[in-house]
């Protein structure tokens, strides 16, 4: 009998093999390594959450109506040009399968999600990574002398993620009017409810002015809904009636389609998270430093923490699980020798801060 075989794309991209769901995964007390906000949704989003429950028998509305409403109103933009899906990730699929085929090049940053990469490969495309500067910052001028007769879009995390680090608005503006109009800008704006510098910008004001700009967003991260797979997109009505014939049936459920529409509406909570997660950061960031450790600067709700070598790093990451805390080691971002830390509550990051002077103080 002769199997089946997938694409050669597909067979390209890291496997995911499951375990049997009766494996026994290890437990933390602390797990600092999704860049999960480390607060619930508010009262009023868990309020409305319950309320849906007792009409689960019933499909949500196609169209995620209701959170395109209140985001069309908090953002001044057109609800028509807004599409939602099960995560911001799913969008991301939804961009690469209708505009990526086979032999084309997409620019993405080098430590950008992870992500882009694998939609790349599973296309058929050709990956194109371009480097950061020494502060893990992308450098626009890397993207533009790296664009070809081939190249058909661009993938670009601003704010990063694993890095932390952004572009500002300035650089975003001159990347695309300095790239060929054809070519697709996809800026991806998940950790933009964080940044408070003036002169950040996630780049609607772009897709008005230009035809090939897409921004997505998601309520996974500030908003607390990572359990439930919000995110969106804005872009002109041709980009966004186009990835509408890759939505499918009805992918946003109701219980988080009407959480969302809550967690939106409450922007006073969302700004009190912001605030604890911001102050959280500065907290971590100088704590480290003051042991002498390497921290990039972070606008997000994480930061990158960078040993002399990965032995080191590979001891701390094992020291911390052994106090039952877990964060995130960036092997496969090839940054072998660093881990990514994802803010917690106070207690959290104190405790946190704590074991790494115990380590600091058995490895020095």
């Amino acid at each position: 009998m002769t199997k089946i075989k997938p694409n050669d794309y597909v067979r390209a991209a890291p496997s995911q093999d499951q375990p049997p769901a009766s494996t026994n995964h290890p437990e933390f007390k602390i797990n600092l390594s999704l860049n999960e906000s480390p607060y619930p949704p508010s009262p009023q989003v868990v309020e409305a959450f319950q309320q849906s429950v007792g009409t689960l028998n019933r499909y949500p509305n196609y169209f995620s109506a209701d959170i395109r409403k209140v985001l069309g109103k908090k953002y001044k933009l057109d609800d028509t040009r807004i599409m939602c899906a099960a995560g911001s990730e799913q969008i991301l699929a939804y961009i690469s399968r209708t505009y990526i085929g086979q032999g084309d090049e997409v620019i993405y940053p080098r430590y950008g999600f992870m992500v882009y990469r694998f939609n790349i490969a599973m296309e058929g495309a050709i990956p194109v990574a371009i480097d950061h500067d020494e502060n893990f910052v992308i450098v626009v001028d890397n993207i533009l002398n790296s664009v070809t007769d081939k190249t058909r879009l661009v993938f670009l995390d601003n704010p990063g993620n694993p890095t932390g680090t952004y572009l500002p608005y300035t650089e975003i503006k001159r990347l695309r009017k300095e790239l060929p109009q054809h070519i697709l800008l996809v800026l991806d704006a998940a950790y933009a409810e964080f940044v408070t510098e003036i002169d950040y910008d996630a780049g609607f004001k772009l897709v008005d002015e230009y035809e090939n700009v897409i921004v997505t967003r998601t309520l996974s991260k500030l908003y607390g809904l990572a359990g439930l797979r919000v995110g969106w997109a804005y872009s002109t009505p041709e980009v966004i009636n186009t990835l509408m014939h890759l939505k499918g049936g009805y992918n946003v459920s109701k219980p988080a389609q009407t959480a969302g529409t809550a967690a939106i509406l409450d922007n006073k909570y969302a700004l009190e998270c912001r605030d604890k997660c911001r102050i959280g950061i500065n907290y971590l960031t100088q704590e480290l430093r003051a042991m002498e450790l390497n921290v990039t600067d972070s606008v997000c709700n994480f930061i990158m923490l960078h040993f002399p070598d990965r032995n080191q790093m590979k001891n701390c990451d094992n020291f911390l699980k052994d106090h039952s805390i877990k964060v995130g080691p960036l092997g496969l971002y090839n940054l072998k020798k660093t881990l990514r830390i994802t803010v917690g509550t106070n207690d959290e990051n104190q405790i946190f801060i704590n074991v790494m002077k115990k380590f600091m103080k058995i490895n020095t």
